[in-house]
């Protein structure tokens, strides 16, 4: 497990077997459904560079997703985060994922919303040939 993931685990709130997945989304959800209905956003780590994923694949998404919502991170509005990977399925507050990633990017909150949020224009275009 890469220390990036590793620091993502530290933060889930729960944990589950993945052949269990669907029982557990569900469950995790209504737990957390206290004032509105709570969301389960879906990330399958692949087995090789999971920390390349999560910053240039999940990341952008993920915050698309929150800003379309009219959710900021660090808020997590209702949403957690499911996340899949070798270990298991572990249950992540979407707020601080957003924020601990984004800083292992070296990037700002408001830099990543700027970038990915509904009206952002992504990644800066690459300077060369």
């Amino acid at each position: 497990m890469s220390p990036l993931v590793e620091r993502l685990v530290a933060l889930s709130f729960s944990r589950a077997d993945p052949a269990t997945a669907n029982t557990a989304i569900e469950a995790a959800r209504l737990a957390r459904s206290e004032y509105q209905e709570a969301v389960s956003y879906e990330v399958a780590l692949p087995a090789l560079a999971p920390d390349e994923f999560l910053m240039t694949k999940a990341l952008p998404k993920l915050v698309y997703f929150l800003d379309c919502r009219g959710t900021k991170p660090p808020s997590s509005g209702a949403v957690f985060v499911s996340l899949f990977c070798a270990e298991g399925l572990f249950f992540i507050e979407a707020g601080p994922l957003v924020q601990l990633i984004t800083e292992a990017r070296g990037l700002t909150l408001y830099e990543v919303v700027r970038r990915y949020g509904q009206d952002g224009a992504g990644d800066p275009a690459l300077l060369g040939p």
